[in-house]
């Protein structure tokens, strides 16, 4: 397990757009398979998050946490970007990101096998909520805005955590077959591991829990909801539920 408090990290450039600032959630040494950031645009002008197109190597993806903006396409196509705004982009297309209210955004990179200028998942919260990608997984809500089909090699979820009486004294996971990130952005949740050896925390302003290792954990929310943002690697298909009626729950082995 890895564990990394957003307000602890420099603000540093982002390896793939040297002209933003961001702060590192998951480093591609961890060894999750994806690389994540934290970046936040100014409404002033000066902040441009451009990537993609010739050159580029990765997939791209971005969920605004707060603020609004916009993304222009090479293409010319124009997309608004609310809060709660998710989207996904092939190496092969070429976007650029400049706020109008400041913009809070989670960036995720991973590695392109097939690089298409058609690859393109751009979808709102809302879109997601009362659909087959919103999932009870057990303990709340997942929503599931990239699965295997999408084939962007990874699942970036918008994920809700509370107790329920099957949970109160804990939530017990064990991702054997998929390496997780879970990215808390609000809410109150401890997670434990090694059987209750190691423990941590969420901070204000993000923590991230890598299960880097394939860890059991346990977590642990307290009162009200907690919000996370999940990356799964492989890609999850898009049917996974927890069960706790037998200690860990465990996901499938992807086909």
């Amino acid at each position: 397990m890895i564990v990394r408090h957003t307000a602890e990290e420099p603000l540093n450039p982002v390896p793939q757009i040297p002209t933003v600032k961001g702060k590192e959630v998951v480093a591609p040494s961890d060894g999750m398979g994806y690389s994540a950031y934290e970046v936040v645009l100014g409404s002033d002008g000066n902040d441009v998050l451009e990537y993609g197109g010739s050159g580029s190597t990765s997939n791209h993806m971005y969920y605004c946490m707060s603020g609004s903006g916009k993304c222009v396409l090479a293409n010319g196509k124009e997309i608004s970007v609310p809060s709660d705004f998710f989207m996904g982009f092939s190496s092969a297309v070429k976007c650029k990101i400049t706020a109008s209210e400041s913009m809070r955004l989670f960036c995720v990179f991973c590695e392109d096998d097939d690089p298409s200028e058609d690859r393109v998942v751009v979808k709102s919260l809302s879109e997601v909520i009362g659909t087959d990608r919103d999932v009870d997984w057990g303990s709340g809500f997942s929503r599931r805005f990239l699965l295997r089909d999408d084939k962007f090699r990874v699942s970036v979820t918008l994920t809700s955590v509370f107790t329920r009486p099957a949970t109160v004294k804990g939530v017990p996971m064990w991702y054997k077959h998929h390496k997780e990130t879970a990215y808390y952005i609000n809410g109150n949740m401890t997670y434990q591991w090694e059987e209750g050896k190691q423990e941590a925390s969420f901070r204000p302003g993000g923590t991230a829990f890598m299960m880097n290792k394939n860890d059991p954990h346990r977590a642990l929310p307290k009162e009200g909801e907690s919000l996370k943002l999940c990356v799964f690697y492989p890609a999850l298909v898009g049917n996974e539920k927890h069960s706790f009626d037998a200690g860990y729950s465990v996901f499938p082995a992807p086909e």
